[in-house]
């Protein structure tokens, strides 16, 4: 019998496939042990648990908005911070459009990011970054309402269609409007 393959390299991905599939609350390790042909205990020797996968696997977006923000953070306070982020935002959302489409809508998700400090720390920074200087009490719910609005792309099938850089646009337009960034 050939034996399957369970480097992370391989690994991941196929995890990816099946939380598309299934979402993440309905894949199990071993789905993923079956999926690469592979044993439970060869799964559970790289990661030794499903949350461990799915981290692993939004790892390298979140790797990426850490980046931003650090990035963004030698620009001048304002406007012109915020407008930095929104764009890179944006360009995430697209690089990203199937990672989030899969592990962004699952409710599981973004309850097991809150509980991971390396993950939910640069959000917490782009929240308090991203929020408008006048209006305060309507601040925090407009910076809500563009973060919660880069997922929302990935799980309409009429937005789907769009071109990249359609989209792209089109999430800068919305959060310079929604930001009062204009």
């Amino acid at each position: 019998m050939v034996r399957g393959d369970a480097r992370e390299e391989v690994l991941l991905p196929a995890a990816l496939k099946l939380f598309a599939r299934h979402g993440v609350s309905g894949t199990s390790l071993q789905m993923i042990a079956d999926e690469l042909g592979v044993s439970k205990a060869a799964v559970y020797h790289h990661h030794h648990t499903k949350e461990s996968i799915v981290l692993a696997v939004l790892w390298p977006a979140f790797e990426q908005v850490a980046a931003l923000v650090e990035r963004v953070g030698s620009l001048p306070a304002g406007g012109a911070r915020r407008r930095a982020l929104v764009e890179g935002l944006a360009e995430q959302a697209v690089t990203h459009r199937q990672l989030y489409a899969v592990m962004l809508r699952d409710v599981a998700v973004p309850a097991l990011v809150a509980s991971e400090p390396r993950l939910a720390a640069p959000f917490a920074v782009l929240r308090r970054e991203l929020q408008p200087d006048h209006e305060p009490a309507t601040a925090p719910l407009r910076v809500a309402m563009f973060l919660a609005g880069l997922v929302a792309p990935a799980g309409d099938p009429e937005i789907a269609q769009l071109s990249d850089e359609q989209l792209r646009r089109g999430i800068v337009d919305v959060g310079e409007r929604l930001l009062d960034l204009g």
